[in-house]
């Protein structure tokens, strides 16, 4: 059982409902965190933080620290007013990844297909195909984030200079390694400083599953981030 299902971050309304007593019958919270087009995913961290606080204020003792935040339904539209088709792509990985970064175990993207086929019609490009079934850059963008990352889990954000990189590191029950990686910024390179056990060469997969080998030089890793997330295998290879 979960619940409110609410469009954005009513925290008022939240409040109120949180410390009802209906925690003790929810299995989970969920939000639906839209934002605006210029606001991308990482920016709901932040609401993630407050909304964990009052569940936990208001949670019975029993179920402290037991009831998870659920993404329930959110994307972007690539209506004439929204974001670009690439941009639609990018967010539609990075709302997986920092949702599972922040916390968060389930995220629904919404929506599957466009709902009609007027470009100045918000609701109708939410999709990631279009109504024929057509793949958007979106739905290439979550097949190759979830062939690349099948079996892996979030390990730890590397630290990096800007907080506007996001370098993940991601492990299998085998101990494999591999790196999700993006900028919000303007594209421009980071170097890793990695440990290689026995690697010589590193592939790698761009947001809609172009593939490339990563450049190593001196023991360290360089990427080109962008907006769309990368993925590079490393093996059992450490990063610093």
């Amino acid at each position: 059982i979960i619940g409110p299902a609410s469009s954005g971050f009513p925290w008022e309304f939240l409040e109120t409902f949180l410390k009802s007593g209906v925690l003790e019958y929810l299995d989970a919270v969920s939000v639906h965190p839209y934002r605006g087009p210029h606001k991308p995913p990482e920016t709901a961290a932040g609401d993630y933080q407050k909304l964990r606080a009052l569940i936990e204020r208001y949670a019975p003792p029993s179920k402290k620290d037991r009831i998870p935040i659920l993404s329930g339904e959110w994307g972007y539209s690539t209506y004439k007013g929204g974001v670009t088709l690439e941009t639609q792509a990018a967010f539609a990985a990075r709302q997986q990844l920092s949702n599972l970064l922040n916390g968060v175990p389930l995220s629904i993207w919404y929506d599957w297909q466009n709902d009609g086929t007027n470009p100045n019609e918000n609701e109708h490009n939410f999709g990631t195909v279009q109504p024929d079934l057509t793949p958007k850059p979106a739905y290439l963008a979550i097949q190759t984030l979830t062939r690349e990352l099948s079996g892996y889990r979030i390990v730890r954000r590397v630290t990096l200079t800007s907080d506007k990189d996001y370098v993940l590191l991601c492990a299998n029950k085998a101990g494999a390694r591999k790196l999700a990686a993006w900028t919000l910024g303007e594209p421009h390179p980071v170097s890793l400083k990695i440990t290689p056990k026995g690697e010589k060469q590193f592939t790698a997969a761009g947001g809609t599953g172009e593939r490339f080998l990563a450049k190593i030089d001196s023991g360290r890793l360089s990427l080109d981030l962008v907006a769309a997330p990368q993925y590079v295998t490393l093996g059992k290879t450490v990063v610093k």
